[in-house]
């Protein structure tokens, strides 16, 4: 899958290292996880949960973007089934690395992964976005999802952004 600067594809074993780079680094899980890094063990589980993700056809999983230019890694993003509140829910998400914040990555891999999601059959989409996340919420509202509601997700309070795909993607 590509968008106009990124591709994306599914993580190999070969990237383990730079996806423990990001679930290890304090900045990133500032609004992850409850703010906390992942220990080399919970690391090792997140990444082979990927592969499981990959089976289903419902979901991306999560996906390396990597520069189409270069083929360097700034990050992964991807479609991921989330129980909210009791309720199956398709999640858009990315994680980037900080140098590569505030260009534009997370709202581009985020409006590609919606199209794809709109093209794979679904309709309604969330983003699951810590309150105090304000550029997360904006690349949220760029795309077109809204404020939906205020929960607690994995206990820790969240805001739900989210759309009907067939409002912005009309086939």
């Amino acid at each position: 899958m590509e968008s106009e600067r990124l591709r994306m594809r599914p993580f190999s074993e070969a990237d383990y290292t730079f996806y423990k780079t990001l679930v290890q680094n304090e900045l990133v899980m500032r609004y992850i996880n409850g703010g906390v890094a992942l220990d080399d063990a919970e690391a090792q589980i997140w990444f082979e949960r990927q592969f499981e993700r990959y089976e289903d056809e419902r979901q991306t999983g999560f996906l390396l973007l990597e520069k189409k230019e270069t083929r360097e890694a700034v990050g992964f993003a991807g479609l991921v089934l989330q129980e909210v509140d009791g309720v199956e829910e398709l999640e858009v998400g990315y994680w980037l690395t900080p140098i590569h914040w505030k260009v534009g990555y997370g709202r581009e891999a985020a409006n590609r992964l919606m199209r794809e999601a709109f093209e794979r059959g679904n309709d309604r989409l969330i983003s699951i976005i810590h309150p105090e996340n304000t550029s997360s919420q904006n690349v949220a509202r760029a795309n077109g999802l809204q404020w939906e509601k205020e929960t607690v997700f994995k206990g820790v309070p969240v805001v739900i952004y989210s759309c009907r795909l067939s409002r912005l993607f009309r086939g």
